[in-house]
């Protein structure tokens, strides 16, 4: 409404210049002393009127917008005042027609600009006509002349409907206003949790940066939201973020503002010094330690931060610095707060450019698979062959699969390679003696629904003619976490093709006895940490031996990862296993050394001489 006020800037000034230049021809006119006096006083106010022009575009100044709109006020209505007093007084006390047709015609300009000008602004403009109008009007009546008398009474008619009209276009200009205000406030506002949203949050920064304002952004993401999403509906769901955003806006600061920018992703803007923000992450995430009422559900919530200085930054820079440290936050745990540093930089640029090679690796068919052997102890001889993924780099040479496995996971890729394993495996296998089988690993992103696991195995084994009581697909516990129903109903599905299902990595992580009596499974894979202490440890021995017991009572074969010395090789036999894995019998290798292998019918080594460093090289048979 200020701004109203002082909109055109060139108006006032132009304006008042006219009006003292008037009325001091006046004056030079007829050497009237008063005339000279109001060109004065008129001559003053312009001054004045410049002067608060002047503050308010000099916005490094702190002069408050209520000074500045009581400073218009009082130029307008004085100038108003002294335009009326020249007019009446002009009619009143002089006869000579060019002096008084000049008086009159400005006083009447005058008191019609006011009408246009600040028609917006009733409580100017209503006392400026009444000021300006009300003395020329009583005089131009006194006079008693006419044609002044009849211009008296339009003048009044025209302040009337001035007035009236000024009120009703108030009225509107307010009402519009507010519904602009209004709707700017709902196109930044989040609906869920009253906190800024992502659109209001970046304007929020860009506007501290322009400012040159010392400016820290703080990443913060709830841990394993999704698992309320889908466990508790997203009612839930949204009163928890509602609850979240309560105790993240309780540890903020007057210099702090947080926003929801979407999802379960939080974001504050902090002008903050670096040991001040840094204490405010802390403080984050410690208002998470005490459980979330929501619902009548007492739940365990924790969030991750990321901190980045976006000061002498891009909005853009800064939220993805932020990005990187939140998300090495969360790699290394969770429930933990870190800073920005450009290594996080370095290692995504990396990440990029790796996935990219990825993409082009695909087409290029630079990945291929190897075969680790699965040996039966009793017969001695290689049962099945895992697959497993390789990718010779053209320049980096050998990528080890947990540095691009994870990676084919987030942007899709996964699907592609799975699909690719499946089939290859498959074909590869076909080579071999009937009683040789294959396993291969299958990702949980494979389980979506936008993805036709079932019908890939199918037209493998129909393009591939391989028997498919020889394939197995191993799978982790970690699967479930997606969608347990559709992964359930998936394997049954597979299973009734023929196709074994093996549950891979068991004996550590997620490792859970209502997952077997849940998942149709053939076959138990102990995870080689598991293995790794049971020549020296008599818990890991008993642990074993329950089961191995557990494994018979529910008729599913169990094979043992990982075994890497003799020692492990001779304590896991004593339970009698399906099949045993490791470093010990053979490393992965390409297709054309396990053909070799499987042609010759290369019997299970003898066991009988100590451990050698050979065998301990490079730890993971899964790798």
């Amino acid at each position: 409404m200020v701004a109203a006020l002082y909109g055109t800037p060139l108006a006032i000034p132009i304006g008042m210049v006219i009006a003292t230049t008037v009325i001091a021809a006046c004056a030079v006119v007829t050497g009237d002393m008063t005339f000279a006096m109001l060109s004065a006083v008129m001559g003053g106010i312009g001054a004045f009127r410049l002067g608060a022009q002047v503050f308010y575009l000099q916005k490094h100044l702190s002069i408050s917008t209520v000074v500045l709109e009581r400073l218009a006020y009082a130029g307008a209505w004085t100038t108003a005042l002294t335009m009326g007093s020249f007019g009446a007084y002009t009619v009143a006390f002089h006869s000579d027609d060019r002096i008084v047709t000049l008086a009159v015609g400005q006083t009447i300009g005058y008191i019609a600009g006011i009408a246009g000008r600040n028609s917006s602004r009733p409580f100017v403009s209503n006392i400026q006509v009444t000021l300006a109008a009300l003395p020329f009007a009583g005089a131009l009546i006194m006079s008693q002349i006419p044609a002044f008398v009849v211009i008296a009474g339009a003048l009044l008619m025209t302040v009337v409907l001035t007035i009236s009209s000024s009120n009703v276009i108030h009225s509107v200009f307010v009402s519009n206003f507010r519904k602009t205000r209004d709707l700017q406030i709902i196109a930044t506002t989040d609906s869920i949790t009253t906190l800024l949203n992502r659109r209001g949050f970046i304007d929020e920064v860009e506007k501290r940066l322009l400012s040159g304002q010392r400016t820290y952004l703080l990443s913060v993401d709830v841990d394993d939201f999704k698992t309320v999403n889908d466990t508790l509906g997203h009612d839930v769901g949204d009163e928890l973020l509602s609850m979240i955003a309560i105790r993240i806006s309780s540890v903020l600061g007057p210099g702090d503002k947080a926003a929801r920018i979407g999802g379960d992703e939080f974001m504050i803007v902090s002008d903050r010094s670096g040991e001040d923000v840094a204490a405010l992450a802390a403080s984050i995430v410690r208002s998470f330690t005490d459980p979330v009422c929501v619902a009548k559900a007492t739940l365990s919530i924790s969030v991750s931060v990321g901190l980045a200085n976006a000061t002498g930054e891009s909005v853009e820079r800064s939220l993805k610095h932020c990005d990187l440290a939140l998300y090495k936050a969360k790699s290394e745990g969770k429930n933990r707060w870190l800073s920005y540093v450009p290594e996080l930089s370095e290692a995504y640029d990396n990440k990029i450019a790796l996935e990219r090679d990825l993409a082009k690796a695909i087409v290029e068919n630079q990945l291929e698979l190897h075969y680790q052997p699965i040996y039966s102890p009793r017969g001695r001889t290689i049962i099945m062959c895992e697959a497993l993924m390789r990718w010779k780099h053209p320049a980096r040479g050998m990528i080890s699969p947990v540095e691009f496995i994870p990676l084919a996971e987030q942007n899709g890729f996964i699907k592609n390679l799975g699909s690719y394993a499946i089939e290859q495996a498959l074909r590869d296998a076909t080579n071999w003696p009937q009683p040789v089988g294959v396993s291969v690993n299958i990702s949980a992103k494979q389980f979506h629904r936008d993805h036709d696991l079932v019908g890939i195995v199918e037209d493998a084994l129909r393009r591939t003619g391989i028997a498919p009581h020889r394939v197995t697909l191993e799978v982790t516990e970690t699967t479930l976490a997606e969608d347990k129903e559709l992964v359930i109903a998936t394997l049954n599905r597979i299973r009734v093709l023929g196709v074994k299902i093996a549950l891979d990595d068991f004996g550590t992580g997620y490792s859970s006895l209502s997952h077997l009596a849940e998942l149709p499974i053939d076959m138990l894979k102990i995870d080689r940490g598991f293995v790794s202490s049971i020549a020296t440890s008599s818990k890991a021995r008993s642990l074993l031996r329950a089961i191995a017991g557990l494994a018979g009572e529910l008729n599913v074969a169990m094979v043992v990862e990982g075994v890497e010395t003799p020692e492990q090789f001779e304590a896991v036999t004593r339970f009698e296993p399906y099949g045993i894995q490791g470093f010990l019998f053979a490393r992965p290798m390409p297709k054309e050394a396990i053909d070799l292998i499987i042609d010759r019918r290369v019997a299970l080594p003898a066991i009988d001489r100590p451990s050698t460093g050979v065998f301990k090289q490079g730890r993971s048979s899964a790798a």
